[in-house]
């Protein structure tokens, strides 16, 4: 693979710098050609990776930067006090060809927000949308937008199934299944901007519409991309991880030093992995120039990494160029 380097928001997210430098070095320790340029207060970032083996030493620089940005910062404050905060001096890195993706576990509508004003947006969107995939019955299957926009109308709806079907096109060189998230199947169903935006992608012969879906029906694995509004999008994304969480508490809880649950440990530990969200951690802002990766605000080290990895991925494929050209050639 090719050298990359990410900038990581090193200040940002609630456990801080000290998750965020565990969760760059578990990213470089996975990957000996990526770089980390570490974006934050310049001391305690360099004596922190002090400590570290020189093979990552070498790989790690830091940008300084004078502030950080509270988790409940807003659109509007972010722009006003946030401009030399460790979350825009990521931003600025992109943008200045210093790192080629920035990944952030600060508050979504700043990162949404001081995104579109340092990368600005690619031909054609309007707004940025959060999209990140979730584990279902048939691997994983994405879903669009997270969060980063509240309300939207059938305008925004079109918009974010045409950014999922440029950026999954690429990535897995097929036209992605895409269908909308709706509180019934049926074309009557569901509030106007919804029905409007199903009528709208009927009609587009680019478009793999698959028509409308039921949240208890996206984790079947049937389509390759869930398109709603970042509302319904978080409460369904943070409802599966909550579930996930009580399944194998009670699992844990149920089998707790019995010989059934010493026999199924193996599969346990197995399943565990496929559907922990921490190793699915990471959601990138589609729409903006350049790639940024928003990653959960309660991340673990290991969620970090995942969404370190994730943006150094991006970066190799050149998904943001290659979005530009589609999008252009949409147009």
């Amino acid at each position: 693979m090719k050298s990359i380097t990410v900038a990581v928001d090193a200040m940002s997210g609630d456990g801080g710098s000290d998750i965020n430098l565990e969760g760059c070095r578990q990213a470089l320790l996975g990957d000996p050609t990526l770089h980390v340029l570490l974006c934050g207060e310049p001391e305690p970032l360099e004596a922190a990776c002090a400590s570290w083996p020189a093979g990552l030493n070498e790989r790690v620089s830091v940008r300084p930067s004078n502030s950080v940005l509270a988790a409940d910062a807003g659109p509007a404050l972010a722009l006003r006090h946030g401009r030399d905060s460790s979350m825009a001096t990521a931003l600025q890195a992109v943008h200045d060809r210093a790192a080629s993706a920035a990944v952030s576990s600060g508050g979504t509508g700043a990162l949404m927000v001081l995104a579109r004003h340092v990368l600005g947006m690619l031909p054609g969107i309007e707004r940025p949308a959060l999209m990140a995939a979730i584990p279902t019955a048939s691997g994983l299957t994405w879903m669009l937008d997270l969060g980063a926009n509240i309300q939207v109308d059938a305008d925004r709806l079109c918009e974010f199934a045409r950014l999922g079907h440029v950026a999954l096109g690429t990535v897995n060189g097929r036209a992605p299944a895409i269908a909308l998230l709706n509180i019934g199947s049926e074309p009557g169903k569901g509030p106007d901007a919804i029905r409007e935006a199903g009528r709208r992608l009927a009609a587009d012969p680019d478009i793999d519409y698959q028509g409308f879906i039921e949240a208890n029906r996206v984790f079947d694995g049937a389509v390759d991309l869930v398109v709603c509004d970042g509302f319904s999008g978080n409460v369904l994304l943070k409802s599966a991880e909550g579930a996930i969480r009580l399944m194998f508490g009670q699992l844990k809880t149920s089998f707790a030093g019995s010989l059934c649950g010493y026999m199924a440990r193996p599969r346990l530990r197995r399943l565990n992995d496929s559907l922990d969200p921490s190793r699915h951690n990471g959601a990138p802002l589609l729409g903006v120039r350049g790639t940024v990766i928003k990653s959960h605000g309660a991340a673990t080290a290991e969620g970090l990494a995942h969404a370190i990895t994730l943006g150094a991925l991006e970066a190799r494929r050149d998904l943001s160029a290659a979005m530009a050209a589609h999008l252009w050639v949409a147009d």
